[in-house]
């Protein structure tokens, strides 16, 4: 498993510590491609902020965390 962020939140979705990694390019291709894992001809999608990229994070572990919840019953509490 590769991780390429890594961010830690407070218990008011501040998020308090950010570290982002990035990839080693593969040297195994002929031509470089900046778009790495896109189809071609499909245009490479704008970049969220930072502040952007936090609140999207916290909300999919807000959001697993209460299915996870949901699911687990009354002795996962």
């Amino acid at each position: 498993m590769v991780v390429y962020s890594f961010y830690i939140f407070d218990r008011h979705a501040e998020c308090i510590y950010k570290k982002k990694w990035t990839p080693r390019p593969s040297s195994t291709s002929s031509k470089p491609n900046q778009y790495d894992g896109l189809p071609e001809g499909v245009l490479h999608p704008k970049a969220l902020s930072a502040e952007d990229d936090a609140k999207l994070i916290f909300g999919t572990i807000f959001s697993l965390r209460n299915m996870v919840r949901k699911l687990g019953g009354p002795d996962d509490k």
